[in-house]
């Protein structure tokens, strides 16, 4: 066989091989585009559930402060005030043995020169003592908390805080939230291909975000989640992104 006679027998050979070479490489295609096609017929949806909870536990404290140049009558007088209140909040239904006392702190003053800067000359000692209570009676807590600076009245220097009122209950409530989240996500999966020729096939992913604990009425979100302590009514939501085939 001449050099012609060998490149035309490879024309040849080449025109009968490349229609089967289309259609094969147009199969293979086609399978793997049905295979991508299969694995995207899902819906991706968020359920939601709420629910309405009251704080079963507060935690209050004040403190008492005073100020005096001699340390043994700074303590004198964080004594008596210091018995003023546990006074109040027994007469409040929190008695001495349920009060915490924390130990007492002692700082110098010292004064200072006109330009702020502080010297050498003791000015005084000031004295400070917190008292704390935790109680399950939410309500009278918040009551104490309130009239407490009445205190104040009497020459008694306070500090206090808000109280801060949590539901000690969570660990149980996020279990059946998780459940009514995730029956949620699947009314909204249904309604969404109800319209279709589709219906909806199994569960394919499921995954829980965070729980936001919010005062009660408030829309308040957050990425990390919310955890409010300032109030006694609160909502907790719970929010789950599920994945159903489609079929």
């Amino acid at each position: 066989m001449n050099s012609n006679q060998f490149r035309l027998f490879w024309v040849v050979i080449s025109a009968l091989t490349l229609p089967a070479a289309v259609v094969l490489s147009t199969q293979l295609a086609r399978r793997s585009f049905e295979k991508v096609k299969i694995r995207d017929q899902a819906i991706t949806v968020k359920g939601y559930a709420e629910k309405r909870i009251t704080a079963d536990l507060a935690i209050w404290s004040t403190a008492v402060s005073v100020r005096n140049l001699d340390l043994a009558t700074a303590y004198s007088q964080l004594e008596t005030g210091r018995a003023r209140v546990l006074k109040f909040l027994a007469d409040n239904g929190f008695p001495a043995a349920d009060v915490g006392l924390s130990p007492v702190s002692i700082r110098k003053l010292y004064t200072r020169t006109d330009k702020g800067i502080e010297t050498n000359q003791l000015e005084g000692y000031v004295l400070r003592q917190a008292l704390s209570i935790e109680t399950k009676d939410v309500q009278r807590a918040a009551r104490v908390a309130r009239e407490v600076s009445d205190l104040i009245k009497e020459g008694i220097e306070l500090e206090s805080e808000a109280p801060s009122y949590i539901y000690t209950k969570l660990d149980e409530v996020k279990i059946e939230m998780i459940g009514e989240a995730t029956g949620n996500a699947r009314l909204r999966a249904e309604q969404l291909v109800s319209h279709s020729p589709s219906h909806l096939g199994g569960l394919r992913s499921a995954s829980q975000g965070v729980f936001q604990i919010t005062p009660a009425h408030s829309n308040e979100v957050s990425g990390g989640g919310e955890n409010d302590t300032s109030s006694i009514q609160k909502a907790i939501k719970a929010v789950v992104t599920v994945e159903y085939a489609i079929e």
